[in-house]
């Protein structure tokens, strides 16, 4: 039942863009190079009717940047967030309608509809760019430099028709969204945030899991890993573990987390993926990292810098009963990493993101009819023409299960839906290794 929620929910997305974005340029022009990729903006004539005020709320971990544009978000009369994790986009529609704004949820997996609700909070890959928002805010603006995700964050950033729109996310963005903003003629102010509490570095690793204490999280990079600490840990009979990851069932982690916070529960300890490095309302005390090494998709890869400070800097939160933030890791080789990440500059991000909207590929696929949906999208991505500001994302993956879905009798739609990684479903992948 979620396969088919998913196929319904994209190729309704699909069907509402449908070819008019692209045609009353193809009328114009007679022939089309439909591989030329160099001016994205031009995709969303909605948005580009628009002159949008365009904030950047930027800083580190608890500094209050989202915060802040979720007040704006709150008074306006219409309105979206976009997340990069389901969970987040469950957090901020709890808190809205909490704070009876009617806000409606929309996921890959759920959809959730409050009536009279004029609010979405959606996780970015289901962001609707074809109704106009009073106010939108996308958060953790940074993914469009990400290599799988960046052009869901990117078709947000050029797409959405919003009045206001507040970006949130690491410094390191702003040059990038400020030249990728340059052709679109919006408006673009920066606001500055700092760090609202401390953070230290440890000058000692962990060591051991008997050196663990209440209010500590405990950060690994796939699911299995997670239950093999859990398990490690508890062994000891001193603490009890909560566990968050992001392709946890929503209603499994809000209660997993509420278990954690609460400082009368029994279960003392977090061990959690780097999804709670994106804004999940945590009371840690300390982060341990049990590794600097993440596979993502690809490869066995050490974290970045931008990476070990975000998790990092979610030790510690203004106003929690763990004001105060400590980080080390398992590992004493592992130290000077950390201690050399947190007093880094994160570099600035060069290139964002992008994908042919499928628009484009429909209209590329006409013009080669014999050939395979495969055939069609290497060759597309092979003679895709960029601009400086943009990379192609990977699409590896795609092309495999492109080779596949071939051979099943389906129409393009349903084939572009299936190759186009569900991350439409999590908004977040989690290691599986």
């Amino acid at each position: 039942m979620r396969l088919l929620f998913r196929i319904h929910a994209e190729l309704n997305r699909i069907r509402c863009l449908g070819l008019r974005q692209f045609s009353s340029s193809a009328k114009d022009s007679g022939k089309l190079d439909f591989t030329d990729l160099t001016c994205p903006h031009t995709w969303y004539p909605i948005a580009r009717r628009k002159k949008r005020n365009v904030i950047l709320h930027v800083g580190s971990t608890n500094s209050g940047k989202t915060y802040h544009a979720l007040k704006q978000l709150e008074s306006s009369s219409l309105g979206v967030y976009c997340g990069p994790l389901r969970l987040l986009a469950w957090e901020v529609a709890k808190r809205l309608n909490k704070a009876n704004v009617p806000c409606d949820l929309i996921t890959g997996q759920e959809r959730e509809e409050i009536e009279g609700a004029k609010h979405k909070s959606v996780t970015v890959e289901m962001a609707d760019v074809t109704s106009d928002y009073k106010c939108a805010i996308i958060d953790e603006i940074q993914m469009v430099g990400c290599n799988t995700r960046g052009s869901s964050f990117t078709r947000a950033l050029l797409g959405l028709p919003a009045d206001e729109l507040h970006l949130c996310g690491d410094a390191a963005v702003v040059p990038l969204v400020q030249k990728m903003l340059a052709a679109t003629g919006d408006s673009v102010k920066v606001q500055y945030y700092e760090r609202l509490s401390p953070l230290v570095t440890s000058k000692v690793p962990l060591g051991a899991f008997s050196n663990i204490k209440t209010g500590d999280c405990v950060v690994t990079f796939s699911r299995r890993e997670i239950y093999k600490l859990k398990k490690e840990i508890e062994g000891g009979g001193k603490h009890l573990c909560s566990v968050v990851y992001g392709s946890l069932p929503s209603g499994t982690r809000t209660r997993q987390a509420t278990m954690f916070n609460d400082e009368h529960n029994f279960f003392d300890i977090l061990v959690a993926s780097d999804a709670i490095g994106m804004g999940l309302n945590l009371n840690i005390s300390r982060i341990i990292f049990s590794t600097l090494k993440k596979f993502d998709g690809s490869e066995l890869r050490n974290l970045t810098v931008p990476e070990i400070k975000q998790i990092a800097g979610r030790a510690g939160r203004y106003g929690s009963r763990f004001p105060n933030g400590e980080v080390t890791c398992l590992n004493k080789e592992d130290l000077p990493l950390i201690h050399s990440a947190l007093e880094s500059s994160s570099p600035f991000l060069e290139r964002a993101g992008l994908f042919p909207a499928f628009d484009l590929l429909l209209s590329y696929s006409r013009l080669h009819p014999t050939r395979s949906f495969y055939a069609i999208l290497e060759d597309f991505v092979e003679n895709a023409k960029l601009s400086p500001t943009y990379f192609i994302t990977d699409c590896e993956e795609m092309l495999r299960v492109a080779a596949v879905v071939d051979e099943l009798p389906l129409g393009l739609q349903e084939k572009y839906l299936f190759c186009n990684r569900i991350e439409i479903a999590n908004g977040h992948v989690d290691g599986q290794h």
